[in-house]
């Protein structure tokens, strides 16, 4: 159990230090001091959904598209 509540301390720290390197906040990770800077919802909402979009497109061409679907 302990393990899961450090997973989500990293995942949380990994956040703060995405939102700030996207420019949407400053983030102190000495302090763990985050600002997040005024955004419009609907635009971040978009980018995350782009950028998880081609994300996923990336790793499956990686692998070369496999599917489970067959023809015929």
């Amino acid at each position: 159990m302990a393990w899961a509540v450090r997973f989500a301390i990293y995942i949380a720290a990994a956040a703060a230090g995405g939102l700030a390197i996207a420019g949407y906040a400053d983030y102190d990770p000495a302090t763990w001091a985050l600002d997040i800077h005024p955004f419009d919802v609907r635009e971040f909402v978009l980018t995350c959904a782009a950028t998880v979009g081609n994300s996923l497109a990336a790793v499956a061409a990686w692998r070369g598209w496999k599917g489970k679907a067959k023809n015929g």
